[in-house]
């Protein structure tokens, strides 16, 4: 094991101060689920380590009028159990319930999952999927509000800068007609690593035409992105086989327009046609 500085924050003001002074050579850790693991084989060699774990103003779940706010260092665990979540986001739950197993769900945070931009991360396709908005902040430039689907430059790289913390992830609330669906494809039931996932959001008008829809595969391209051309095909629409079939299609060549041809293709792009097309009809059917 490398030798580096240990530090541990008790205020996001403290977190901060270290940050600005020698944030580019420290690594932050909560849960230490994804940077224990590179710090034992050697992939990162910070100077020093932040535990930001003891921060209470890091944690914790609030349901605001029209929004609801979390910490980056709530659990899967915690996100799995809360009621909130449940009624307004049922999607970023199954999400979370899908991560490992009961050890890493009970360690892991959902801030780690943002920031270490995995690309078979579960997590963050569904928050890309509901639209969540990180909360930033630094003593240089104060409080940053950053739309997810922008936060994430690639695999494993992260926008936000090496003197940032991030102090908060908000989602805005759907209708309650609104619907949403979370499937995770692995080599087995527990404790795997995403062969590919996919969050889905619809919400259908009053005469029964699609009138929101989100589509977000994940594990299958550099980063989890929304598919607005499939999601084109079926907006304003009643949903009819053709036009899920078409809008599989799309998503098909807006993944291998992104990724090209590789080994998993031939597997993956029929798999995630099915699995979209299944979901859509589980949730509107």
């Amino acid at each position: 094991m490398q030798r580096f500085q240990f530090h541990q924050a008790r205020s996001i003001e403290e977190a901060l101060d270290l940050l600005s002074e020698k944030g580019e050579r420290t690594k932050v850790i909560a849960g230490g689920t994804d940077l224990i693991p590179a710090l034992r084989n050697e992939e990162v060699r910070p100077e020093g380590v932040l535990d930001i774990l003891e921060i209470e103003a890091l944690r914790g779940i609030r349901e605001l009028e029209d929004r609801v706010w979390f910490g980056p260092t709530t659990t899967f665990t915690e996100i799995e159990e809360s009621s909130v979540l449940k009624c307004h986001f049922p999607l970023l739950v199954q999400a979370a319930s899908s991560v490992g197993g009961p050890q890493i769900r009970n360690r892991g945070t959902v801030g780690g999952n943002i920031v270490n931009a995995s690309p078979a991360a579960d997590v963050l396709p569904a928050l890309v999927a509901l639209g969540a908005e990180l909360e930033v902040q630094s003593k240089r430039e104060g409080i940053r509000r950053l739309p997810i689907e922008g936060a994430i430059q690639g695999p494993y790289r992260c926008v936000i800068k090496g003197d940032e913390l991030l102090t908060g992830i908000v989602i805005k609330k759907y209708p309650p007609e609104t619907r949403s669906l979370f499937k995770k494809l692995g080599r087995r039931n527990a404790m795997a690593r995403a062969r590919m996932n996919l969050s889905l959001l619809v919400r259908l008008d009053g005469s029964g035409a699609v009138e929101e829809l989100r589509v977000v595969p994940g594990a299958v391209m550099p980063v989890a992105k929304r598919i607005a051309r499939a999601e084109k095909i079926l907006l304003g629409k009643k949903l009819a086989p053709s036009l899920l079939e078409e809008a599989a299609q799309v998503m098909e060549e807006e993944i291998v327009k992104t990724t090209g041809i590789r080994w998993s293709t031939a597997y993956k792009l029929p798999v995630i046609q099915a699995v979209f097309k299944q979901s859509v009809m589980e949730l509107l059917g």
